[in-house]
């Protein structure tokens, strides 16, 4: 291949990548949370009380609402990872994730549970707001700057009792944008 055809095609990719992303006819494009999950990836409540039916539960509406392919391959992921440390933090919070799931988009899933479940951790503490993330080998830079505005959003009680005040999957999710406007851009 010759320079000027290496040099077209890295010029291609650069502004192709560097570019804004594109509104569809008639919608606007997506910003903000929105970039990451949807409304059909609300949980408002969370039928399973343990660790693995929670991870269970969401990684099939991942699958449910087509945005991976393979459910059981995330959960056994998802598991290991947790085997490793447990992604529970304060304030009731977790953020299991499983890494390099190739073929989509970084994405997440919201799932509430107003009981708590013992999610690791501090065996006095309850998680009960889970972020189940699926990232892409190329958005780890996304997804440490999703975390950090989901971390500063939530330390805040009153954000915390603001999803818990959503009763359905439409609810939570016009919750979950309003709160987190100005902390994921």
């Amino acid at each position: 291949m010759s320079h000027v055809c290496s040099y077209a095609l890295l010029l291609r990719f650069y502004t192709s990548w560097n570019r804004k992303p594109k509104a569809r006819r008639g919608h606007p494009p997506k910003i903000g949370i929105a970039r990451f999950s949807s409304e059909s990836l609300m949980i408002p409540q969370i039928t399973s009380t343990t660790l693995e039916g929670v991870l269970t539960e969401m990684c099939q509406k991942l699958e449910d609402e087509n945005f991976v392919e393979n459910s059981d391959t995330l959960i056994n992921e998802a598991l290991k990872r947790e085997a490793i440390v447990s992604t529970a933090v304060e304030h009731g919070l977790a953020f299991p994730h499983v890494r390099g799931v190739e073929g989509g988009g970084l994405s997440f899933v919201l799932g509430l549970s107003k009981k708590g479940i013992k999610f690791g951790g501090s065996p006095k503490t309850l998680t009960r707001i889970i972020f189940f993330v699926v990232i892409p080998t190329a958005a780890s830079a996304f997804y440490l700057k999703l975390l950090s505005g989901l971390s500063e959003t939530f330390r805040s009680k009153e954000a915390r009792d603001k999803v818990f005040g959503a009763k359905t999957p439409k609810d939570l999710w016009k919750t979950l944008v309003k709160i987190t406007k100005t902390t994921v851009r």
